[in-house]
C-alpha cells in the first residue's frame, strides 16, 4: 500500500484554515462597518455644512438651525462609533468573538436621502 503523504491534512492544518477563515470574515465585517460609518459621517457633515452656509448668509430657517443642532449630536455619535470600531481589533476576543460597538441610528435627511442598493449601480 502506498500512502500519498502530500494529501495528509492534520488537525492543526484544519484548525489553522478555520482560524484564517474566521479572521477573514471578521476583517470583512469590520471593513463593512467602517465603510458605513464613513458614509454616514460624510452625509451628516455635508448637511451640517450646507445649513451652515444658509446660517452664514442669513437665509436659514429656525427649523434648519434646529436640524443642524440635532445633526451635530448625530455626527458626534457616528464619529464615536467610528473611533470605537478602531479599537475592536485590540480586544482579547478579536477575531473569534469581537464585541462590536452599537451603530447609531441613521438620520433621516430629506435633502440627502440614503441611496437604495439598486440606485448605486
Amino acid at each position: 500500500m502506498n500512502i500519498d503523504w502530500s494529501q495528509l491534512i492534520t488537525k492543526a492544518m484544519k484548525d489553522a484554515a478555520d482560524q484564517a477563515a474566521q479572521l477573514a470574515a471578521a476583517k470583512a465585517d469590520l471593513l463593512a462597518r467602517n465603510t458605513r460609518a464613513v458614509a454616514q459621517i460624510a452625509r451628516v457633515q455635508e448637511r451640517i455644512d450646507t445649513i451652515g452656509f444658509g446660517i452664514e448668509v442669513g437665509e436659514a430657517t429656525e427649523e434648519e438651525e434646529a436640524e443642524q443642532a440635532a445633526l451635530l449630536i448625530t455626527l458626534k455619535a457616528w464619529k464615536k462609533y467610528k473611533y470605537d470600531l478602531g479599537k475592536v481589533t485590540v480586544q482579547p476576543t478579536w477575531y473569534q468573538a469581537p464585541v462590536w460597538p452599537v451603530e447609531p441610528p441613521i438620520p433621516e435627511i430629506v435633502a440627502a436621502p440614503m441611496l437604495r442598493v439598486d440606485e448605486t449601480i
